[in-house]
Protein backbone atom coordinates (compact mmCIF):
# COMPACT_ATOMS: atom_id res chain seq x y z
CA UNK A 1 0.00 0.00 0.00
CA UNK A 2 2.68 2.19 1.29
CA UNK A 3 4.72 1.41 -2.15
CA UNK A 4 1.51 2.52 -4.17
CA UNK A 5 1.23 5.36 -2.33
CA UNK A 6 4.43 6.81 -3.42
CA UNK A 7 4.15 5.59 -7.05
CA UNK A 8 0.57 7.62 -6.86
CA UNK A 9 2.71 10.73 -5.92
CA UNK A 10 5.52 10.46 -8.10
CA UNK A 11 3.83 9.78 -10.98
CA UNK A 12 1.85 13.57 -10.32
CA UNK A 13 4.95 14.67 -9.26
CA UNK A 14 6.56 14.22 -12.77
CA UNK A 15 4.06 14.92 -14.73
CA UNK A 16 3.83 18.16 -13.11
CA UNK A 17 7.70 18.59 -13.86
CA UNK A 18 7.23 17.82 -17.25
CA UNK A 19 4.32 20.36 -17.66
CA UNK A 20 6.39 22.88 -16.38
CA UNK A 21 10.15 22.24 -18.02
CA UNK A 22 9.82 23.21 -21.89
CA UNK A 23 9.99 20.87 -24.61
CA UNK A 24 13.67 20.18 -24.22
CA UNK A 25 12.55 17.54 -21.46
CA UNK A 26 8.88 16.57 -22.67
CA UNK A 27 10.27 15.69 -26.03
CA UNK A 28 12.62 13.17 -24.24
CA UNK A 29 15.51 13.45 -26.46
CA UNK A 30 17.28 10.08 -26.69
CA UNK A 31 20.18 11.36 -24.76
CA UNK A 32 21.20 10.04 -21.46
CA UNK A 33 18.59 11.94 -19.77
CA UNK A 34 16.01 11.44 -22.08
CA UNK A 35 16.93 7.41 -21.39
CA UNK A 36 16.69 7.82 -18.01
CA UNK A 37 13.17 10.18 -17.78
CA UNK A 38 11.75 7.00 -19.46
CA UNK A 39 12.77 4.69 -17.30
CA UNK A 40 11.62 6.97 -14.14
CA UNK A 41 8.44 7.22 -15.98
CA UNK A 42 7.91 3.53 -16.27
CA UNK A 43 8.56 3.88 -12.41
CA UNK A 44 8.99 6.95 -10.28
CA UNK A 45 10.20 4.83 -7.36
CA UNK A 46 12.95 3.54 -9.08
CA UNK A 47 15.96 5.31 -6.73
CA UNK A 48 18.93 4.41 -8.75
CA UNK A 49 17.03 5.77 -12.00
CA UNK A 50 16.02 9.00 -10.15
CA UNK A 51 19.76 9.17 -8.50
CA UNK A 52 21.14 8.68 -12.26
CA UNK A 53 18.77 11.11 -13.88
CA UNK A 54 19.74 14.15 -11.13
CA UNK A 55 23.19 13.31 -11.32
CA UNK A 56 23.17 14.27 -15.27
CA UNK A 57 20.52 16.99 -14.51
CA UNK A 58 23.60 18.45 -11.94
CA UNK A 59 26.31 17.98 -14.73
CA UNK A 60 24.27 19.39 -17.41
CA UNK A 61 23.71 22.52 -15.07
CA UNK A 62 20.11 22.11 -14.86
CA UNK A 63 19.98 22.48 -11.40
CA UNK A 64 15.99 22.47 -10.41
CA UNK A 65 16.10 19.41 -12.22
CA UNK A 66 18.41 18.01 -9.89
CA UNK A 67 16.52 19.47 -7.01
CA UNK A 68 12.71 18.06 -7.92
CA UNK A 69 14.41 14.61 -8.51
CA UNK A 70 16.45 14.58 -4.82
CA UNK A 71 12.98 15.82 -3.89
CA UNK A 72 11.32 12.73 -5.33
CA UNK A 73 13.79 10.64 -4.37
CA UNK A 74 13.65 11.38 -0.65
CA UNK A 75 9.85 11.12 -1.05
CA UNK A 76 9.82 7.35 -1.30
CA UNK A 77 13.41 6.41 0.46
CA UNK A 78 14.16 9.55 3.16
CA UNK A 79 16.83 7.84 4.58
CA UNK A 80 18.73 8.19 1.11
CA UNK A 81 22.03 9.74 1.99
CA UNK A 82 22.88 11.11 -1.57
CA UNK A 83 19.67 12.12 -2.16
CA UNK A 84 20.19 14.23 1.11
CA UNK A 85 23.38 15.63 0.63
CA UNK A 86 22.31 16.62 -3.34
CA UNK A 87 19.50 18.45 -2.19
CA UNK A 88 22.02 20.67 0.40
CA UNK A 89 23.83 21.05 -2.36
CA UNK A 90 21.77 22.51 -4.99
CA UNK A 91 19.46 25.07 -2.34
CA UNK A 92 22.95 26.72 -1.53
CA UNK A 93 23.52 26.97 -5.39
CA UNK A 94 20.24 28.29 -6.14
CA UNK A 95 19.96 30.76 -2.91
CA UNK A 96 19.29 34.34 -3.96
CA UNK A 97 22.38 36.44 -4.15
CA UNK A 98 22.34 38.50 -0.83
CA UNK A 99 24.10 41.79 0.74
CA UNK A 100 24.44 42.56 4.58
CA UNK A 101 25.79 46.03 6.06
CA UNK A 102 26.46 46.69 9.31
CA UNK A 103 27.48 49.83 10.90
CA UNK A 104 28.31 50.42 15.05
CA UNK A 105 29.12 53.40 16.33
CA UNK A 106 29.34 54.88 19.74
CA UNK A 107 31.11 55.35 23.04
CA UNK A 108 33.26 54.10 25.72
CA UNK A 109 35.15 54.02 29.31
CA UNK A 110 38.48 52.20 29.62
CA UNK A 111 40.31 51.72 32.81
CA UNK A 112 43.86 51.32 31.64
CA UNK A 113 44.13 51.76 27.55
CA UNK A 114 47.81 51.76 28.04
CA UNK A 115 47.55 48.15 29.77
CA UNK A 116 50.49 49.46 32.33
CA UNK A 117 50.79 47.09 35.37
CA UNK A 118 51.74 50.12 37.44
CA UNK A 119 48.30 51.44 39.40
CA UNK A 120 49.93 54.67 40.04
CA UNK A 121 51.13 55.86 36.33
CA UNK A 122 48.00 54.43 33.89
CA UNK A 123 45.65 57.02 32.86
CA UNK A 124 41.82 56.15 31.88
CA UNK A 125 40.38 57.16 28.91
CA UNK A 126 36.62 57.74 27.33
CA UNK A 127 36.80 56.69 23.58
CA UNK A 128 34.64 56.63 20.43
CA UNK A 129 34.76 54.13 18.18
CA UNK A 130 33.16 52.97 14.59
CA UNK A 131 33.06 49.92 12.58
CA UNK A 132 31.38 49.15 9.20
CA UNK A 133 31.38 45.41 7.47
CA UNK A 134 30.07 44.55 4.45
CA UNK A 135 29.09 41.04 4.05
CA UNK A 136 28.16 39.44 0.01
CA UNK A 137 27.12 35.90 -0.97
CA UNK A 138 26.13 35.68 -4.57
CA UNK A 139 26.63 32.99 -7.32
CA UNK A 140 29.21 33.60 -10.26
CA UNK A 141 29.98 30.54 -12.50
CA UNK A 142 30.09 27.07 -11.06
CA UNK A 143 30.16 28.69 -7.50
CA UNK A 144 28.74 31.19 -5.06
CA UNK A 145 31.25 33.84 -3.89
CA UNK A 146 31.58 35.15 -0.79
CA UNK A 147 33.18 38.40 0.18
CA UNK A 148 33.54 39.96 3.65
CA UNK A 149 35.06 43.50 4.15
CA UNK A 150 35.56 45.60 7.67
CA UNK A 151 36.50 49.17 8.60
CA UNK A 152 37.11 50.97 11.36
CA UNK A 153 39.09 52.52 14.06
CA UNK A 154 38.71 53.79 18.27
CA UNK A 155 40.18 57.39 19.15
CA UNK A 156 40.77 58.08 23.04
CA UNK A 157 40.36 61.24 24.80
CA UNK A 158 43.54 61.21 26.87
CA UNK A 159 45.84 58.45 25.49
CA UNK A 160 45.84 59.18 21.47
CA UNK A 161 48.93 57.14 21.44
CA UNK A 162 46.45 54.49 21.54
CA UNK A 163 44.38 55.63 18.50
CA UNK A 164 43.86 52.94 15.66
CA UNK A 165 42.06 52.37 12.82
CA UNK A 166 41.90 49.40 10.65
CA UNK A 167 40.73 47.73 7.54
CA UNK A 168 40.37 44.30 6.29
CA UNK A 169 38.71 41.79 4.14
CA UNK A 170 38.36 38.20 2.45
CA UNK A 171 37.03 36.84 -0.63
CA UNK A 172 36.73 33.39 -2.01
CA UNK A 173 34.16 30.42 -3.53
CA UNK A 174 31.80 28.25 -1.83
CA UNK A 175 32.47 24.78 -3.00
CA UNK A 176 30.36 21.95 -2.12
CA UNK A 177 32.18 19.07 -0.91
CA UNK A 178 30.61 15.57 1.01
CA UNK A 179 26.94 17.12 0.85
CA UNK A 180 26.29 19.77 3.27
CA UNK A 181 29.80 20.81 3.66
CA UNK A 182 31.58 23.71 1.37
CA UNK A 183 35.17 24.69 1.46
CA UNK A 184 35.41 28.30 0.71
CA UNK A 185 39.59 29.17 -0.34
CA UNK A 186 39.85 32.51 0.35
CA UNK A 187 41.87 34.95 -0.19
CA UNK A 188 43.19 38.03 3.06
CA UNK A 189 44.45 41.47 2.88
CA UNK A 190 44.69 43.59 5.97
CA UNK A 191 45.68 47.11 6.85
CA UNK A 192 46.08 48.66 10.36
CA UNK A 193 47.90 52.04 11.57
CA UNK A 194 47.91 53.48 15.05
CA UNK A 195 49.05 56.60 16.76
CA UNK A 196 49.14 57.89 13.00
CA UNK A 197 51.34 55.77 11.28
CA UNK A 198 51.53 52.58 9.75
CA UNK A 199 51.43 49.63 12.29
CA UNK A 200 51.03 46.81 9.53
CA UNK A 201 49.58 45.46 6.64
CA UNK A 202 48.78 41.79 6.04
CA UNK A 203 48.16 39.74 3.02
CA UNK A 204 47.83 35.70 2.85
CA UNK A 205 44.81 32.88 2.41
CA UNK A 206 43.78 29.89 3.83
CA UNK A 207 40.21 28.18 3.86
CA UNK A 208 37.22 27.34 5.54
CA UNK A 209 34.94 24.68 5.80
CA UNK A 210 31.30 25.13 6.98
CA UNK A 211 28.27 23.28 7.47
CA UNK A 212 24.83 23.62 8.47
CA UNK A 213 23.81 21.53 12.03
CA UNK A 214 21.61 21.67 14.77
CA UNK A 215 19.90 24.75 13.29
CA UNK A 216 22.76 26.63 12.64
CA UNK A 217 26.03 26.97 10.53
CA UNK A 218 29.33 25.42 12.10
CA UNK A 219 32.87 26.67 10.81
CA UNK A 220 36.54 25.66 10.75
CA UNK A 221 39.03 27.99 9.51
CA UNK A 222 42.27 27.82 8.91
CA UNK A 223 44.33 30.79 7.39
CA UNK A 224 47.74 32.23 6.89
CA UNK A 225 48.81 35.86 6.72
CA UNK A 226 52.61 37.67 6.45
CA UNK A 227 52.49 40.78 8.41
CA UNK A 228 55.07 43.41 7.53
CA UNK A 229 54.90 46.28 10.51
CA UNK A 230 55.94 49.73 9.31
CA UNK A 231 59.34 51.81 9.80
CA UNK A 232 58.25 53.76 12.68
CA UNK A 233 57.65 49.94 14.85
CA UNK A 234 61.12 48.47 16.22
CA UNK A 235 59.37 44.11 14.91
CA UNK A 236 60.31 41.53 12.63
CA UNK A 237 57.75 40.99 9.52
CA UNK A 238 56.89 37.56 9.76
CA UNK A 239 53.62 34.89 9.57
CA UNK A 240 51.09 34.26 11.55
CA UNK A 241 48.84 31.45 11.22
CA UNK A 242 45.28 30.68 12.82
CA UNK A 243 43.01 27.98 13.48
CA UNK A 244 39.63 28.65 14.34
CA UNK A 245 36.34 27.29 14.79
CA UNK A 246 33.00 28.92 14.90
CA UNK A 247 30.12 26.63 16.55
CA UNK A 248 26.72 27.67 17.73
CA UNK A 249 23.91 25.72 19.21
CA UNK A 250 20.65 27.46 19.41
CA UNK A 251 18.12 26.10 21.65
CA UNK A 252 20.47 25.03 24.20
CA UNK A 253 18.13 25.03 27.60
CA UNK A 254 15.34 26.67 25.81
CA UNK A 255 13.93 27.85 22.97
CA UNK A 256 15.06 31.36 23.03
CA UNK A 257 18.59 31.39 24.24
CA UNK A 258 22.15 29.77 22.44
CA UNK A 259 25.57 29.14 22.77
CA UNK A 260 28.19 30.39 21.00
CA UNK A 261 31.81 28.81 21.27
CA UNK A 262 35.33 30.11 19.05
CA UNK A 263 38.11 27.91 19.88
CA UNK A 264 41.48 29.37 18.03
CA UNK A 265 45.08 28.03 17.92
CA UNK A 266 47.59 30.58 17.00
CA UNK A 267 51.26 30.80 15.78
CA UNK A 268 53.12 34.09 15.34
CA UNK A 269 56.64 34.68 14.07
CA UNK A 270 56.43 38.36 13.40
CA UNK A 271 58.91 39.34 16.51
CA UNK A 272 58.07 41.92 19.05
CA UNK A 273 56.66 45.19 19.14
CA UNK A 274 57.01 47.82 22.20
CA UNK A 275 53.13 48.41 21.30
CA UNK A 276 50.03 47.62 24.23
CA UNK A 277 47.65 45.26 23.86
CA UNK A 278 45.78 45.81 20.86
CA UNK A 279 42.05 45.79 20.51
CA UNK A 280 42.00 43.12 18.03
CA UNK A 281 43.64 40.48 20.51
CA UNK A 282 46.36 40.08 18.71
CA UNK A 283 49.81 40.63 20.39
CA UNK A 284 53.29 40.08 18.36
CA UNK A 285 55.96 38.19 19.06
CA UNK A 286 57.12 34.61 18.74
CA UNK A 287 54.99 32.30 20.32
CA UNK A 288 52.19 29.13 20.73
CA UNK A 289 48.63 30.57 21.64
CA UNK A 290 45.50 28.17 22.48
CA UNK A 291 42.65 29.93 23.76
CA UNK A 292 38.82 31.29 22.77
CA UNK A 293 35.45 33.00 23.78
CA UNK A 294 32.30 31.23 24.81
CA UNK A 295 29.35 33.21 24.80
CA UNK A 296 25.79 32.45 26.55
CA UNK A 297 22.66 34.56 25.30
CA UNK A 298 19.35 34.71 25.78
CA UNK A 299 16.10 36.54 24.76
CA UNK A 300 14.35 38.45 27.71
CA UNK A 301 11.86 39.51 25.29
CA UNK A 302 11.17 40.00 21.70
CA UNK A 303 13.15 43.51 22.13
CA UNK A 304 16.17 42.72 24.57
CA UNK A 305 18.49 40.24 24.90
CA UNK A 306 21.19 39.51 27.33
CA UNK A 307 24.09 37.93 27.52
CA UNK A 308 27.07 36.72 29.23
CA UNK A 309 30.61 35.58 27.86
CA UNK A 310 34.12 35.07 28.43
CA UNK A 311 37.37 34.58 26.61
CA UNK A 312 40.68 32.80 27.57
CA UNK A 313 44.26 32.66 26.13
CA UNK A 314 47.46 31.61 27.01
CA UNK A 315 50.35 32.24 25.19
CA UNK A 316 53.95 30.50 25.33
CA UNK A 317 57.00 32.92 23.88
CA UNK A 318 60.26 31.32 22.42
CA UNK A 319 61.82 34.72 24.32
CA UNK A 320 62.68 35.37 28.10
CA UNK A 321 61.84 38.53 29.37
CA UNK A 322 65.08 38.45 31.01
CA UNK A 323 68.74 37.62 30.35
CA UNK A 324 68.94 34.30 31.79
CA UNK A 325 65.36 34.09 32.91
CA UNK A 326 62.40 31.55 31.67
CA UNK A 327 60.36 31.79 28.12
CA UNK A 328 57.75 34.09 28.68
CA UNK A 329 54.36 33.03 29.36
CA UNK A 330 51.23 35.04 29.39
CA UNK A 331 47.19 34.18 30.24
CA UNK A 332 44.66 37.16 29.26
CA UNK A 333 41.13 36.61 30.88
CA UNK A 334 38.49 38.69 29.82
CA UNK A 335 34.88 37.60 31.01
CA UNK A 336 32.23 40.10 30.16
CA UNK A 337 28.18 40.91 29.82
CA UNK A 338 25.96 42.82 27.44
CA UNK A 339 22.84 43.99 26.76
CA UNK A 340 21.12 44.65 23.41
CA UNK A 341 17.60 46.32 22.85
CA UNK A 342 16.46 45.30 19.51
CA UNK A 343 14.80 47.85 16.90
CA UNK A 344 15.22 50.87 19.21
CA UNK A 345 14.69 53.91 16.76
CA UNK A 346 13.70 51.83 13.85
CA UNK A 347 13.30 48.56 12.72
CA UNK A 348 17.09 48.45 11.76
CA UNK A 349 18.73 49.71 14.74
CA UNK A 350 19.87 48.25 17.86
CA UNK A 351 21.37 49.66 21.24
CA UNK A 352 23.93 47.63 22.46
CA UNK A 353 25.68 48.12 25.83
CA UNK A 354 28.76 45.86 26.95
CA UNK A 355 31.31 45.80 30.24
CA UNK A 356 34.59 43.68 29.86
CA UNK A 357 37.12 42.81 32.60
CA UNK A 358 40.49 42.61 30.98
CA UNK A 359 43.28 40.57 33.20
CA UNK A 360 46.53 39.54 32.09
CA UNK A 361 49.02 37.95 34.02
CA UNK A 362 52.56 37.00 32.54
CA UNK A 363 55.81 35.90 34.12
CA UNK A 364 57.00 39.45 32.76
CA UNK A 365 55.99 42.15 35.14
CA UNK A 366 55.68 45.11 32.54
CA UNK A 367 53.04 42.87 30.80
CA UNK A 368 50.99 42.29 33.47
CA UNK A 369 47.79 44.84 34.01
CA UNK A 370 43.77 44.97 34.41
CA UNK A 371 41.83 47.12 32.78
CA UNK A 372 37.63 48.03 32.91
CA UNK A 373 35.91 48.40 30.13
CA UNK A 374 32.41 49.62 29.27
CA UNK A 375 31.11 50.84 25.78
CA UNK A 376 27.39 51.70 24.23
CA UNK A 377 26.68 51.33 20.97
CA UNK A 378 23.99 51.57 18.56
CA UNK A 379 23.99 49.19 15.79
CA UNK A 380 22.20 49.52 12.06
CA UNK A 381 21.52 46.60 9.72
CA UNK A 382 21.11 47.73 5.84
Amino acid sequence: MQRRFGEIVGRVALALAVFGAGPALADAPADEMGALFRQILADPTDTDANLAYARAAERRGEKRKALATYERVLLNDPGNREARDGLSRIRRAIEPSWTNVTVSTGVGYNSNPLQRSDTATRPDSVFGLIDARFRDERPLGWWRWRSEFAAGGVLYDRTSSMNTGYVLGSVGPLIPVAGRFAARPIAIAGYRWLDGTDLYGEIGGGVELEGRFQGAVQALRLAAVYRDYGEDWSSDTGPVVDLEGRFSFPALLFGSDALFVRPRLRWSDVGSVPTPFLPTQFEAGRYWEIGGRIDYRVALADWATAGIGMGLYQRWFADAPTAGGSDREDTYFAPGANIAFSNLLTDSVDLQVDYVYQMQTSNDAAREFDAHLVMGRLVGRF
